[in-house]
């Protein structure tokens, strides 16, 4: 079985199959996981305002991420005609999908067929690559990009003509308008590396090089200033600012996410599993033998420890800020794998260990979560509200009213970013009483007739009084559901009035 995954009988195309199903699979089934509801809220937005120069969360400006991961949502919304979940994960899919056709590559260009194989089935049974892969984010577009960049370096590395560095910095370009500068950083860490481990650097370095810079340039700098030229009068976020802010300003002096000086020795570990096992024994081999190891190893090691001390050194961490530095992990994992693997009683065993771990991340990120979430979650919640409210008066005839409800409801039941939302001010939730959110929410007093008002469970008994002629609508609780909180007073409710 090893030959048809990597062996001699190995065929790309069954690493792309599997790569599909993985990513794919009912993409868009589990509810929105915290940031998501970010690019849901501006998405929304964008089409609501008519505006897709100027991102605002909720009706706050919002400019901390570049555009051009809002925009690509954008496209697959109005290609497909409807903005759900799954056209909001699908950009981060199709990454995935780019980034294992580029380690493919990249294995090839640096050792052989074999390895990019190898690799493109170890990153692809990755758990925390598959999981980004399926949530909607700017992070797997910042690996894909990075990775294609890297890998069109290697493949056009002895012919560095204008043309094919335009290509590799309209590369970076894009990736960067995606989250960040670290797009451009990744690519320009790990190709410099190499030229240095090459003694290359002058070979490269000359004016068709620079000039090729230009171009992507330009490129790079359209969205912000198309954002301050056209119709963003009123808004007050600065795209470059932003840029300088979360970028270099966080890296030299953060004011935000400041995790340990240690955080990416323990992160680093758990987003390789359940590969960590073989990474931790090839890298120790790799320093070993480093005075033997071949001219592709050693930039593999050197750029996985470049890239480490550049985020390490970092003043803001946060545990998937570590997410770029898989691949090159794993990169290392296969290359050690294969010195090993030429007893077959390993080879036999990866072999199973892949199989094993592909069918496992199949049952648990695609198809159980998509059960489970077809049994209750938002979306859900959102369609009994609307059947609710419907028996009634029609959808769009509704005022929907938001007491300290979560965010992604306004996603879920097509609320505009101007809804009626109010927050929860002062002492903890825990500690509230009915006249506590009557200071808090005076609105419950004076309710409009053709409002419904949607807020959290907890809230329930200290509005109960409040509501008297209202519909009551929730998610039931499925007995046979596991790790569901019966009592969970953060889940939905929502009040709907009894018109005569």
């Amino acid at each position: 079985m090893t030959n048809f995954l990597w062996g001699s009988r190995a065929r790309y195309s069954y690493l792309f199959i599997a790569a599909l199903l993985l990513l794919f699979t009912l993409l868009g089934a589990r509810d929105i996981w915290t940031q998501e509801h970010r690019w849901a809220d501006i998405v929304s937005g964008m089409f609501y305002r008519h505006d897709f120069l100027h991102p605002y969360l909720g009706q706050n400006d919002y400019y901390d991420k570049p555009l051009l991961s809002y925009w690509l949502i954008a496209c697959i919304s109005k290609l497909s005609g409807q903005l759900t979940t799954f056209e909001l994960r699908f950009p981060s899919a199709l990454a995935g999908l780019i980034a294992i056709a580029s380690i493919y590559r990249l294995g090839t260009l640096l050792r052989d067929r074999t390895l990019g194989l190898l690799a493109g089935w170890l990153l692809v049974t990755t758990f925390y690559f598959i999981f980004w892969a399926r949530t909607s984010s700017a992070d797997m577009l910042n690996v894909a990009g990075s990775l294609l960049a890297i890998t069109w370096y290697f493949s056009k590395r002895d012919q560095p003509s204008f043309y094919n560095y335009f290509i590799f910095f309209v590369i970076i370009a894009l990736t960067s308008l995606c989250k960040g500068l670290i797009g451009a950083v990744i690519p320009f860490m790990a190709v410099s590396v190499d030229m240095l481990l090459q003694g290359s650097l002058a070979k490269h370095l000359r004016f068709s090089t620079v000039a090729a810079l230009f171009p992507a340039l330009l490129i790079y700098m359209l969205p912000f200033l198309a954002s301050s030229y056209f119709g963003g009068g009123s808004y007050q976020e600065n795209g470059l600012y932003l840029v300088y802010r979360e970028n270099i300003l966080r890296y030299f002096h953060p004011f935000d996410h400041q995790g340990p000086i240690y955080t990416y020795f323990l992160y680093l570990p758990i987003y390789l599993m359940p590969w960590t096992l073989l990474f931790l024994p090839g890298i120790a081999y790799f320093i070993y033998q480093w005075r033997q190891l071949p001219a592709h190893s050693r930039w593999i090691l050197c750029t996985l420890g470049a890239l480490f001390l550049f985020l390490t050194l970092s003043g803001s961490r946060r545990s998937y800020y570590v997410l770029p530095l898989v691949p090159f992990a794993i990169l290392l994992t296969a290359d050690w794998l294969l010195s090993v693997c030429q007893d077959m009683k390993y080879a036999v065993w990866t072999k199973r260990f892949i199989l094993s771990v592909f069918v496992l991340l199949f049952l648990s990120v695609d198809i159980l979560p998509a059960w489970y979430y077809s049994q209750t979650g938002m979306e859900r919640f959102a369609t009994l509200v609307k059947n609710e409210a419907e028996k009634t008066q029609s959808w769009d005839k509704w005022n929907v009213v938001l007491l300290d409800a979560e965010s992604k409801i306004n996603f879920y039941l097509q609320l505009s970013p101007a809804v009626a939302s109010y927050p929860l001010k002062g002492t903890y939730r825990e500690q509230q009483t009915s006249a506590s959110l009557l200071e808090n929410w005076p609105i419950i007093t004076k309710k409009p007739t053709n409002a419904i008002f949607i807020t959290r469970k907890r809230y329930q008994p200290l509005l109960q009084a409040y509501f008297t002629g209202y519909r009551v609508v929730e998610i039931p609780v499925k007995n046979y559901l596991p790790f569901v909180k019966k009592h969970d007073t953060n889940v939905p409710i929502a009040f709907i009035p009894i018109l005569n």
